[in-house]
């Protein structure tokens, strides 16, 4: 009989040991569970304009936020603005003000179209939504180099209509040809420059970065066109000496852009200065 009553007694044991090990286990499942929905559903979800990006906050350098803020700091009168394309991801543009918490959005430029064929799948979205809002918007076509110019002009010329108010519309070439020649290449850029001056009646903005300004198209006659460079390095100006837009860098943070950083750039200017160069 002591054997038989041991052996219940040891069952008993194993089985409130086991009920209590599963209850555990669920309610710590319970509380994980609970937690994950709230961060995914309640502060992402519906937080909406107020969630900020925390893992591009983490991944971001310290030299490079000691950068941008020296760019802040030195060009405190001019006024600064941002380039968006479809890589920016949903926009909450409810929320898109302010660069770095106080400085205003001034102006933004949008990727309309790419090469002789390709639409920006966001530009309609980003195009409308800024519409709605007080900062100045402009559009630019980014530049295949193995493309005929021509056609990539029309595809530009058919997806984006100018209104007053508007920036003068963008050329962005920054690859080097494969299937033609570099001196092609400049007669192919000045062909999509006067084409989008012929339908728009405004001469366009041309964007590179320094090193292709200086390495690859010194010696195009740019005179009369406004630059928009980009150099990323810790400096205190564009190494081009004509620049009208400097984008400084590609790591910015921005309320209402969480998937993805944004580029910031700064107009060699004022707001009004700036106004003045619209349609």
């Amino acid at each position: 009989m002591k054997r038989k009553t041991n052996k219940k007694n040891t069952y008993r044991v194993l089985y409130y040991w086991l009920t209590g090990v599963i209850v555990i286990l669920s309610l710590l499942f319970f509380f994980r569970t609970s937690l994950i929905t709230y961060y995914y559903l309640i502060k992402n979800k519906w937080a909406g304009a107020n969630f900020e990006n925390e893992n591009l906050e983490k991944n971001i350098k310290i030299s490079e936020i000691q950068k941008i803020q020296a760019v802040f700091t030195k060009y405190k009168n001019n006024v600064f603005g941002l380039d968006i394309s479809q890589h920016q991801g949903k926009i909450i543009w409810d929320s898109i003000q302010f660069i770095d918490k106080e400085i205003p959005i001034s102006f933004v430029f949008v990727r309309a179209t790419r090469g002789a064929f390709t639409q920006d799948a966001s530009f309609k979205k980003n195009w409308r939504n800024l519409a709605k809002k007080n900062i100045i918007k402009g559009a630019y076509h980014y530049y295949d180099v193995n493309r005929n110019s021509t056609i990539q002009a029309e595809n530009f010329i058919k997806t984006v209509t100018l209104e007053k108010g508007d920036l003068p519309p963008v050329l962005d070439v920054e690859e080097l040809p494969k299937d033609q020649s570099l001196e092609l290449l400049k007669t192919g850029l000045i062909n999509w420059l006067t084409i989008i001056e012929k339908n728009y009646k405004v001469k366009p903005i041309i964007y590179s970065n320094d090193a292709y300004f200086i390495h690859h198209i010194s010696d195009m006659d740019l005179t009369d066109y406004m630059i928009w460079t980009a150099n990323y390095n810790p400096i205190e100006s564009p190494l081009h000496q004509k620049w009208s837009f400097w984008q400084f860098t590609e790591k910015g943070i921005v309320k209402g852009i969480t998937e993805n950083y944004v580029d910031i750039n700064v107009f060699n200017g004022s707001i009004e200065d700036l106004k003045k160069l619209t349609l």
